[in-house]
């Protein structure tokens, strides 16, 4: 949770007088068409990252716990970022010119270029412009090509041969920005309607997650625009559901699960910003934006997984590898009465 507060963080707070970057805030000088695209290019890798990693981690195996046996575990997921997701185009934008036409998103280089903005206003002859840095990316947060973003999970047995899924990372403060994570899974045994189901160590279970987290920061006097009660927020939302297939031996358990999921992270910039361009006629104007930036950002993918535990009595170890346009790693450990 602490590296996902990092990334939010930066997508809040990117200027910093020791690395001379400019904050995205300025993205608002753009048009209102290229500035929306300029946040959710630049943005996109991270949106992807954190709502794949809320589907990652929630099971070990497709056997339920009994009634009343539980669980805590905690586990890491390295979503890779593929290099594709490290750059962007800006040359098909209207507004905007750049001595290249490639620019970092917030897992890319760092960079020295700067963009020139040049637009008319709606229904106005006249043309403002301006110019700001090209925000750099944040390539040294990722290892081995990953982020890596941990999780916390409690699971227990009730009737029925079902078991009850929760995720829930109460809220964290640092430099202002605030964030906190929930979220809730089932499972419930498919095996158990099989006469197989006492002899064989096959199980096979429906799962369901639904999961959400809340971010949030204010920027008081580290905006780089003028203004008032200028803050982002950003909400993450993701459901699953799927089937998940175990051999669940003694010391070990084999794992492959497949599932739908239906992700959406919102962002949105809110308060009032004053921008000051220099119009065609060589004259200082302002303008007051309002709420000036939201961005929706939804995938809808199918995730292929397949993983071991050991079992070691009351504690767990577990590794899979789950299967999509953001592939992910997931290794963990659990303690708890099965």
């Amino acid at each position: 949770m602490k590296r996902i507060l990092i990334f939010f963080l930066i997508l809040v707070y990117s200027t910093s007088p020791s690395q001379e970057i400019s904050g995205f805030e300025n993205f608002i000088l753009a048009s209102e068409y290229d500035r929306n695209i300029l946040v959710q290019r630049y943005f996109s890798p991270l949106f992807n990252s954190a709502q794949t990693s809320m589907s990652e981690g929630w099971v070990k195996t497709a056997k339920t716990h009994k009634k009343l046996g539980f669980d805590f575990t905690f586990f890491v997921s390295g979503v890779n970022i593929p290099f594709s997701a490290r750059e962007f185009r800006v040359d098909d934008l209207l507004g905007i010119t750049s001595s290249s036409n490639l620019s970092p998103t917030i897992f890319g280089v760092e960079s020295e270029e700067t963009y020139t903005v040049v637009f008319s206003p709606q229904n106005d002859e006249y043309t403002l412009s301006t110019n700001f840095a090209v925000p750099s990316g944040y390539e040294d947060l990722l290892t081995l090509d990953r982020a890596i973003l941990p999780n916390l999970q409690f699971s227990i047995g009730v009737p029925f041969k079902t078991e009850l899924m929760f995720r829930y990372m109460p809220e964290s403060k640092v430099k202002g920005a605030g964030i906190r994570s929930y979220g809730f899974g089932v499972k419930h045994s498919i095996s158990q309607y099989f006469k197989t189901t006492k002899i064989s160590p096959f199980n096979l279970s429906l799962l369901a997650t639904s999961s959400k987290m809340e971010a949030s920061y204010n920027f008081g006097n580290s905006s780089e625009i003028s203004g008032e009660n200028q803050s982002v927020n950003l909400s993450v939302d993701n459901i699953s559901a799927g089937l998940v297939a175990s051999v669940d031996l003694k010391l070990v358990s084999f794992y492959t699960s497949i599932s739908q999921v239906f992700s959406q992270s919102m962002l949105n910039m809110n308060g009032t910003y004053n921008l000051n361009y220099i119009s065609s006629s060589t004259t200082a104007v302002e303008l007051e934006v309002s709420n000036p930036i939201s961005i929706k950002n939804e995938l809808n993918y199918l995730r292929k997984n397949v993983g071991i535990a050991f079992n070691l009595s009351f504690f767990n170890l577990f590794v899979d590898y789950s299967i999509q346009e953001y592939n992910s790693i997931n290794l963990g450990m659990s303690l708890g009465i099965r």
